[in-house]
């Protein structure tokens, strides 16, 4: 059985996707690592601020109940 021969280009996959540099990697990880290493900060930060609050509002209601008696 023969098979026509096909007009259509073949395309190279390297073309389509060329391998970046080292330095662009290397950009990419310390880029990632500095936006984790702010998420953790934040997280910590948020959870200090709510750890003040809490406690700032257990030693007024504590003072509170302290007075009545």
């Amino acid at each position: 059985m023969l098979v026509a021969a096909t007009c259509i280009p073949t395309v190279d996959a390297a073309a389509l996707y060329p391998m970046i540099g080292l330095s662009v990697a290397v950009g990419r990880f310390v880029e990632a690592l500095f936006w984790a290493i702010f998420r953790v900060a934040g997280a910590v930060a948020g959870a200090v601020v709510l750890a003040i609050l809490v406690a700032i509002v257990a030693w007024i209601v504590i003072r509170r109940i302290m007075r009545r008696r």
